[in-house]
């Protein structure tokens, strides 16, 4: 038993982050023992990851729809806004998980169980992982996106992002399939920041999805879908009866300041969201993600000792945590910050700045292009991060 049930490597979890580290260990010619366990592998597809990029992007083949034109609304500016460095990225889950899973059982070194993990412990030497049906598993290391691990310190702004959205077609083409919408701020909402995101594959099929920042997620679904349906009536003139629902996205990410540990024991990483790779300030984690695996996979197969990879500066940190103070106790002010920030800067800029890809002198140009005063009064309540 001890021996069937011994590996290398162990990925618990079997989302983005633990399925992109076992494909990058599997195309890198990773030979060791390893062991992939969620509670099933079935291809879902109740999620879509999307992401800009301005090279060859990741996944490139299993990519659905790529847009380079957007459209952005806020009180007092709406326009379509054009990309020339990027291309904004769609990949759904259903083929991101065929495409990595078809290519693990091509590898006799990589087995993957249906399971639910119960619990896990350490010692110096191994790590251990029981499942709900009392069986153990050894391994070398643990990677895992299962359980969420405790912050390093007290969490000032414990933002959400929640989202619920409705992938329609309709009856009669009203969609441009070659723009997306990324913002369209809904002004009467007043509990946080909303608005909504419009992501159209074919002029008579968009998945249309509500989203918040806040503090608290709405009590029911119903909510969500009402505001679906208030903003497919009020910018198509879309009635019930003039779409079908092809499938339905529900999703909450953390906006926070938490401080992620890299191990959840010894011998235990945290990856993924439980390993903090999700932006605070965006939500955004496709791409932290696969360069987080992209690392971590080439020290495995080099034997190098496994470190927390510095994804984002301290100066970058210090912009994520000033904006969600202004998210959290200025939200109607945010909406102005969204608002000069796309109206001010070109969308490439934006999202340079946003992939905390410029210098100093670059930030300050964005900083003095949006509301000075919401990050005067951020500043004296977070002197420092």
């Amino acid at each position: 038993m001890l021996s069937t049930n011994n590996y290398d490597i162990i990925i618990a979890g079997g989302g983005l982050s633990g399925l992109s580290l076992a494909w990058n260990l599997a195309k890198k010619g990773y030979k060791k023992k390893v062991l992939v366990v969620d509670s099933t592998f079935a291809p879902g597809n109740k999620k879509t990851w999307c992401f800009w990029d301005s090279s060859s992007p990741p996944f490139a083949n299993i990519i659905y729809k790529s847009w380079r034109k957007t459209y952005f609304s806020a009180p007092e500016f709406d326009s379509f806004l054009y990309m020339n460095k990027y291309q904004y990225h769609c990949i759904r889950e259903s083929d991101f998980k065929e495409h990595v899973l078809t290519e693990l059982k091509k590898h006799s070194n990589f087995t993957l169980l249906e399971e639910n993990v119960l619990d896990f412990s350490s010692n110096k030497n191994k790590a251990a992982m029981v499942t709900k049906s009392s069986e153990t598993f050894l391994a070398d290391y643990i990677f895992q996106s299962i359980f969420e691990p405790k912050s390093k310190k007290k969490v000032k702004y414990p933002l959400i992002q929640h989202f619920y959205g409705l992938e329609i077609k309709t009856s009669v083409p009203v969609f441009d399939p070659g723009c997306f919408t990324i913002m369209d701020f809904d002004e009467s909402f007043s509990d946080g920041t909303a608005f909504t995101y419009v992501l159209p594959f074919l002029n008579n099929r968009a998945l249309v999805e509500y989203t918040v920042f806040s503090r608290k997620v709405f009590d029911t679904k119903k909510e969500y879908k009402e505001k679906v349906r208030s903003y497919l009536k009020e910018r198509y003139n879309l009635e019930k009866d003039d779409y079908e629902i092809k499938r339905k996205e529900y999703g909450e990410i953390p906006m926070s300041d938490k401080v992620y540990p890299i191990t959840y024991t010894d011998r235990i990483f945290n990856i993924g969201t439980s390993g903090g790779l999700t932006k605070a300030s965006t939500g955004y984690t496709f791409l932290r993600i696969q360069k987080f695996v992209d690392e971590l996979s080439n020290n495995l197969l080099a034997g190098n000792s496994i470190t927390s990879p510095e994804l984002s500066k301290a100066r970058f940190k210090y912009y994520d945590l000033l904006l969600l103070h202004i998210l959290d106790k200025q939200s109607t002010t945010s909406v102005r910050v969204f608002r000069d920030l796309f109206k001010n800067n070109s969308i490439d800029k934006v999202f340079d700045f946003l992939s905390e890809d410029t210098n100093f002198l670059e930030d300050i140009k964005i900083m003095s292009s949006v509301p000075p005063m919401p990050f005067i009064r951020a500043i004296s309540r977070n002197p420092k991060l």
